[in-house]
């Protein structure tokens, strides 16, 4: 890539066609029509999606060496010497072209692109569509400025506008009561990120006494092997990408998210946002190479978050929450992989899950959609016949999401537990974990299916059900192929067929993120077969349950200790301990301030200084007598007072 100039005008313009279509719609498009709007939401971002695929033939054609480059276009602020640094620290406008930066704007722009043309149909009946577009186009604007900034203080911003942009998008519907609360639960638990980012940020450049990205990337050894100071920014940037990606315990917020419509859920918590948080802990991946405590940290919390949402998915009867249940749990098996130093596998599984995850949001938008708005799957069932293709991609997606071969989450999933059994002392255990949780995840996901499309249908709307239309079955079907064949890129078949230039995501990720503690081909072919035998039968145990006997699953809940599906259902209750320990306590003292400390202290104190100065103005009042002799006194009397005054002064 030595063309800077020209790197430089393309990733202007992938950040530029976003802005612009955002602008455009909320300015002009609701006097401009929907034709207009619907199209310039949707091109602005295929213009987008062109952009990034030209990036990533410029990356994938340089010469080995010269495949990451940062290019200036201004310096935005010149902040001054920073202590400890000696130098001026500026913040600069710098963009990185790399292949990991790469890959994310293909995901973003690519998936974003799709769900865009899904919205046109998903929206066609809402009369905000210039308003939703405009929101649409500036979350893509905000996560492509994450993902290529160069400069720590640009990623912040991007950080933030993302966040901010996911607030209103949520809360699109902001006549619903639920749609607002939720918003602001997402907005405000984004916030605690933002700060712990900032303060890493803080610690970063009072000591390097830079911003730049690549410079504190290349002397991440200044901060010393495992010391407490590089653990505290590593700790903070994980926090960070906690929040975003809701992990524990910042994790409340994702499953509420599903108030928006569902192409901002396909969207916000299925291809882009919460995969932020993976992509931060990659991109820092030199520095969290210096504090294998903050690694461990990262891996468990994943791993933990994983599992947990796993649990909870068994037993939630919204389907859009059973899907954003997954969501969190599969970003967790991503988080535990960059946490265990396996970067490009866990890329890997974050591009094929936005594919799967984007496809089972958008269909189940479908069925939401043919239903009336309906999301409780226990009244749906029987709509196979009626949604054949709905049905079919949806199942693409269930095989993907449970791991089941030749899927796009087969490869991705079983390479990730490779690495975790191939992790140094106690963190093996995350192996053993991994393998619960690819049976979990085999068994909500085609509970989901089986409930939804299967049996017989539990409501006169399952009868009157019809397919949707090509506006949104297309992009379904796009993702649904991918869902099949996407894993493929991480095959031996590219190499079969004489492409030399592409050789896997692994490959193409090494110059940035490494290789990490790769497992033996051994230990690789283990945890594949393991993996593969766990997703099957969590695949063959959904099929017994709901399928086969559908009585089955009732059963068996109910020989459970009665605190596991209770626990389950109401999420663990970390909505209520977080309500108790956090807000009633913040809402009683607020009461008790508004009932004893304001009408008593604030209250009574502007009261008795209004008696003061009322009581005064009385007894001047009083004196004022209208007799010329009463005011000469008081003249002669202040006379004396100035006087003497004056002559202490003198003294003095």
């Amino acid at each position: 890539m030595n063309n800077e100039h020209l790197i430089g005008l393309l990733c202007s313009l992938v950040l530029l066609f976003p802005l612009l279509g955002s602008a455009w719609n909320g300015l002009v498009g609701p006097v401009a029509g929907r034709r207009w709007v619907n199209l310039v939401g949707t091109a602005s971002i295929g213009a987008a999606f062109l952009v990034a695929f030209t990036l990533l033939a410029n990356v994938m054609t340089a010469p080995e060496g010269e495949k990451s480059l940062t290019v200036s276009l201004w310096q935005w602020l010149n902040l001054g010497p920073i202590v400890n640094a000696g130098q001026d620290v500026a913040i600069n406008v710098d963009f990185t072209i790399d292949p990991l930066s790469v890959l994310m704007l293909m995901v973003i722009t690519g998936v974003g692109f799709l769900i865009h043309i899904y919205s046109v149909g998903y929206m066609e009946h809402d009369e905000d569509v210039a308003r939703f577009f405009a929101y649409m186009n500036f979350f893509i604007f905000s996560m492509v400025l994450l993902v290529l900034s160069a400069d720590l203080a640009i990623l912040i911003v991007g950080w933030a506008l993302v966040a901010l942009s996911s607030y209103l998008l949520i809360g699109f519907w902001y006549q619903r009561p639920s749609a607002v609360v939720a918003s602001r639960k997402a907005f405000i638990t984004q916030v605690i990120g933002d700060v712990a980012l900032v303060l890493a940020a803080f610690m970063i450049v009072t000591r390097l006494g830079t911003l730049s990205m690549p410079l504190i990337l290349a002397n991440a050894g200044e901060f010393g092997h495992g010391s407490a100071y590089v653990t505290g920014i590593c700790v903070l940037l994980a926090i960070g990408a906690f929040a975003k990606s809701a992990q524990f315990p910042l994790h409340t917020w994702l499953p509420d998210a599903m108030e928006g419509p569902t192409p901002v859920s396909a969207l916000i918590h299925a291809a882009t946002m919460v995969t932020a948080g993976v992509y931060l802990i990659a991109r820092f991946g030199p520095l969290f190479g210096q504090s294998p405590t903050a690694q461990a940290i990262v891996a468990c919390v994943g791993m933990g978050t994983a599992v947990m949402a796993g649990i909870i998915a068994l037993s939630q009867v919204d389907i859009k929450r059973v899907i954003a249940y997954s969501t969190m749990s599969q970003i967790g098996l991503m988080i535990s992989a960059v946490g265990l130093g396996a970067y490009s596998v866990g890329m890997f599984h974050f591009m094929t899950h936005a594919i799967f995850k984007a496809l089972l949001f958008m269909a189940a938008g479908n069925v939401i959609h043919s239903l009336h708005d309906e999301q409780d799957i226990r009244l749906m069932g029987g709509l196979h016949p009626r949604m054949r293709w709905t049905a079919l991609w949806f199942i693409c997606g269930s095989f993907a999401l449970a791991g089941a071969p030749p899927f796009a989450g087969w490869w991705s999933k079983e390479a990730m537990l490779g690495f975790a059994a191939n992790a140094p002392g106690a963190l093996i255990a995350l192996f053993f974990v991994g393998l619960i949780v690819n049976v979990l995840t085999g068994i909500y996901a085609f509970r989901l299916y089986f409930t939804v499309f299967r049996g017989e249908p539990q409501t006169a709307k399952v009868y009157a059900a019809h397919e949707a239309p090509k506006v949104m079955l297309i992009p379904v079907g796009i993702l649904g192929c991918g869902a099949v064949i996407a894993g493929l890129i991480e095959s031996p078949v590219p190499s079969f067929i004489g492409n030399h230039l592409w050789q896997g995501i692994s490959t193409f990720l090494e110059p940035v993120v490494g290789h990490g503690n790769e497992p033996s081909e051994a230990v690789a072919w283990m945890a594949l077969a393991a993996g593969t035998i766990c997703s099957v039968a969590g695949i063959g145990a959904a099929y017994s349950w709901w399928e086969k006997n559908r009585g089955r699953a009732s059963r068996i809940a109910g020989r459970l200790p009665r605190l596991m599906p209770v626990l389950s259902f109401h999420k663990f209750y970390f909505d209520e301990l977080y309500d108790a320990i956090l807000v009633r306590p913040v809402t009683a003292f607020s009461r008790a301030m508004r009932r004893v400390v304001e009408p008593r202290g604030m209250d009574g104190w502007v009261r008795g200084t209004a008696a003061m100065f009322d009581d005064l103005g009385v007894g001047i009042a009083e004196r004022q007598s209208g007799l010329i002799r009463d005011y000469a006194t008081y003249m002669l009397a202040f006379a004396v007072i100035g006087i003497l005054f004056v002559l202490g002064l003198w003294a003095k």
